[in-house]
């Protein structure tokens, strides 16, 4: 069986958006959702992502709402909840509809200057009651701006990966929206951030702490393959574990789109640390004029 660990529901159907229209206008009055979306409109918006499905051969997605939608930076923490469990709901539609196609990935209700301590009732209800089987974590909450979180090495995140341990499911570092004008949301920051946030995690303590959590770095690690030596020489310098062992206790996604960069990170980490992914209708849909196929996906 052929499982994409990458993929995202980015062809949501326009009432989920239309309930965050109604968030952003009624800011101040946070209001729960009440969808109305029968499962043929459901099927509609599934079409698309199953024929990519059975044009490429893949069997199974680990299928997660539209990570530049989680939009955690924006509103309060009880609007980033609703949000949160509108979306993760529709997942978790998709999932009972086609169990033999999707596992349900969620999104967490994050919110800027908000304890992890908060996000881990959602995370339990999505595991526990909805049958979820993994989470996306953003590293950088509120885009790019103060308040910064705290980096992915500090105890600040310890309740999530305590909990992530408990219910013994993976979770993958996603970031959703930058802030920042200068940033390229899809191709700069979030390649930026998943690449930071392996840097963050592989010098840390946290697998001392929990030897049996399970990371996502996506992407390939952003630069990290390409970078190796400059990592493998600052744990050396700083007297960290050896980088080539240090790698070893994450997983790294594949959606890195060709087949040099591919095969340079199963040299770097090893085949079995390296995780199948497509990203299908994600950051880069677009025909390969020089190929005819997709060119941001391995699809």
């Amino acid at each position: 069986m052929i499982i994409d660990a990458h993929t995202h529901y980015t062809t949501a159907p326009p009432e989920l958006q239309a309930y965050r229209a109604r968030q952003i206008i009624d800011l101040a009055r946070p209001a729960r959702a009440r969808l109305r979306i029968s499962d043929a409109e459901l099927e509609r918006t599934m079409q698309g992502q199953f024929k990519r499905m059975a044009d490429s051969g893949i069997d199974h997605l680990m299928f997660s709402p539209q990570a530049s939608a989680m939009g955690h930076h924006f509103g309060s923490e009880l609007v980033s909840r609703y949000w949160t469990e509108a979306c993760n709901d529709l997942i978790a539609r998709i999932a009972r509809l086609w169990p033999d196609r999707v596992s349900p990935v969620c999104q967490l209700p994050q919110s800027p200057a908000v304890s992890p301590r908060h996000w881990v009732e959602e995370l339990e209800r999505c595991v526990k009651e909805l049958g979820f089987v993994g989470c996306n974590i953003n590293p950088d909450v509120a885009g790019g701006r103060e308040p910064l979180t705290p980096s992915l090495a500090d105890e600040w995140w310890y309740p999530l990966w305590e909990k992530m341990v408990e219910l013994d499911i993976p979770g993958t570092i996603h970031a959703s929206a930058s802030l920042n004008p200068a940033m390229h949301t899809t191709i700069s920051y979030y390649i930026a951030q998943h690449h930071s946030g392996a840097v963050e995690l592989l010098r840390s303590r946290v697998f001392k702490d929990f030897p049996a959590l399970k990371i996502i770095i996506p992407h390939g690690g952003g630069a990290i393959p390409y970078q190796w030596n400059r990592h493998r020489g600052m744990h050396v310098r700083e007297g960290l574990d050896d980088f080539e062992e240090a790698a070893r206790r994450v997983y790294w996604d594949m959606a890195i789109y060709d087949r040099e960069a591919m095969e340079l990170l199963i040299k770097r980490v090893g085949v079995d640390r390296v995780l199948f992914a497509t990203e299908m209708f994600g950051a880069v849909n677009a025909i390969d004029p020089k190929t005819g196929r997709l060119a941001g996906s391995n699809g």
